[in-house]
């Protein structure tokens, strides 16, 4: 069975489908450029461009992952044994002198995701940084905070858990609810139900004056 046959057909990527819209939606919601990229920021100063360079070369060096689709069993075997041959050419015997076998599939493999049992002739996803001892059915290869299927398999690796860009980002810096862009300021403002602003995105979106400065143009609004 293919990898792309085990997903539902809305969401296959094929071009022209459905499938290719919902990719194209996900890429803008899970990975959205301003959050990698400060050409789609807005105008950032000197401090909050170095702040972003090393917040994206952090994530890059540390969490930030593309999945890889293998059979139950062979992605974690051919490297262990890929790297064995490296590391110990000249080991690979046993105590009676005769060559050791390579490492071996286990006969069972269950999905990290939803803890059912992996069929062995279907595809599964591993992701290097959780390392080869774990496995996902594709349909269980989502966000841990918004369920989503992770597009293009692109995931970012935090605390034992998958995660999507947007959530991923925003669990490290706060996000303005403004602009919806990472904030990389240190002053920034948040409401008491846990809502951040950039501080001049906390304003009436009519008149721009600052919420904490009444307008009236909500009384003008109601006539």
């Amino acid at each position: 069975m293919q990898y792309m046959e085990l997903l539902p057909e809305e969401r296959r990527p094929v071009a022209g489908t459905e499938g290719s819209l919902y990719r194209h939606r996900q890429l803008i919601t899970q990975l959205p450029s301003y959050d990698h990229d400060p050409a789609y920021c807005h105008s950032l100063s000197e401090v909050e461009l170095k702040a972003m360079a090393q917040f994206v070369k952090s994530y890059k060096e540390e969490s930030l992952g593309v999945g890889e689709v293998a059979l139950p069993g062979e992605k974690g075997t051919a490297e262990k044994n890929e790297k064995a041959s490296e590391e110990k050419p000249d080991e690979e015997t046993t105590t009676n002198g005769t060559a050791q076998s390579p490492l071996s599939k286990k006969s069972e493999y269950h999905c990290s995701g939803c803890g059912q049992l992996a069929v062995l002739d279907s595809p599964v996803v591993y992701a290097d940084r959780a390392g080869y001892t774990r496995l996902w059915h594709p349909t269980c290869f989502v966000c841990c905070e918004c369920g989503e299927a992770l597009v293009d398999l692109i995931y970012f690796w935090k605390e034992g858990a998958l995660m999507c860009g947007r959530h991923y980002c925003q669990s490290i810096r706060p996000r303005c609810l403004g602009c919806d862009e990472l904030i990389f300021s240190e002053m920034f403002l948040q409401e008491a139900n846990g809502h951040v602003w950039h501080k001049e995105h906390f304003c009436c979106w009519l008149c721009g004056q600052s919420i904490r400065v009444q307008c009236g143009c909500d009384k003008r609004q109601s006539k």
